[in-house]
């Protein structure tokens, strides 16, 4: 298991630190983020429009609530593809292990179809059960972050190879989609599937959650937010050249359907914490006082 960040004291004593998952899970699971913060006053904070399904485990008990969306506020969620941002409050002990899961992780772990959980929350005990709370407690219990990742790599290959698959298609689509970060158009995904537009459309978004010319636009805003905040930020009119958007007022169009902002209030010094998941990248930008937290991702 390759480390992609390591532990560190920031802000208010934060810790965090990023692990790639064994090679067995690789088409299953695309990375674990472990963090500990606490905050005495709530904080708004944002989660742009996902491509992959993230379940986040609690092991503390911190306090959420839901501000702009339909579904309210759980513990331990999972939070499926959405097409959207998602604007929270999150206050007190934050201790928890970030799962990101690829569509085919999440419908062998859970077992329900990814449309099922596409642009909502819910409990990671109301799909898994018993065996959510105890892996919670295994968690908790266990002696360092090492022997942390090792039981999850542990619990979830055990469960997965005894979940359900997704159809070759459209796992293999969402891969190419995710990888093109938007440069590869529907009409060449479906002739690379052999299968027809209309067919490859309903099955993609009925098997992966969403409509695979959504899930490539996502990708496209994903590559420009990394181009963005990279350690060498691009000018936008570069971004948005580079990503294939007409021109900067797309790009900007793009940006406040999917994360909920301008490229440029994104960017603003002092601006609120936002949590962006880009597929193995997660992003935190630091609070308003200008204290960094370390570097918990690659």
């Amino acid at each position: 298991m390759r480390e992609i960040g390591g532990p560190s004291t920031g802000y208010d004593g934060d810790f965090w630190r990023s692990r790639v998952p064994d090679r067995r899970l690789a088409r299953w699971v695309s990375f674990y983020f472990a963090y500990r913060r606490t905050t005495e006053v709530p904080q708004r904070r944002s989660l742009a429009a996902l491509n992959s399904v993230v379940l986040v485990i609690d092991l503390d008990t911190p306090v959420r609530r839901r501000v702009v969306g339909s579904a309210p506020a759980v513990d331990s969620p999972v939070t499926g593809l959405s097409d959207r941002p998602t604007v929270y409050e999150i206050g007190g002990r934050e201790h928890a292990v970030v799962v990101e899961l690829t569509p085919l992780g999440a419908r062998a772990l859970f077992a329900v179809p990814p449309r099922e959980l596409a642009n909502t929350s819910v409990a990671f005990g109301d799909l898994l059960g018993a065996r959510a709370r105890r892996l919670a407690e295994e968690l908790s219990g266990a002696r360092d972050w090492d022997h942390r990742f090792r039981i999850l790599d542990h619990r979830l290959a055990t469960w997965i190879a005894d979940g359900p698959g997704l159809a070759v298609p459209f796992d293999a689509g969402w891969r190419s989609l995710t990888a093109a970060t938007g440069n590869l158009g529907v009409h060449d995904l479906a002739r690379r599937s052999g299968l027809s537009r209309q067919r490859l459309s309903t099955g993609f978004h009925r098997e992966v959650g969403l409509p695979p010319k959504t899930v490539g636009r996502i990708a496209r805003c994903h590559r420009a937010i990394r181009l963005l905040t990279g350690p060498d930020p691009l000018p936008l009119s570069t971004v948005a050249q580079l990503c294939g958007y007409a021109d900067q007022a797309h790009l900007n169009r793009d940006f406040r359907l999917l994360v909920g902002c301008s490229p440029t209030t994104l960017l603003r010094p002092g601006n609120a914490r936002t949590d962006l998941f880009l597929g193995n990248l997660l992003r935190l930008r630091p609070p308003a006082d200008g204290a960094r937290p370390g570097p918990g991702a690659r």
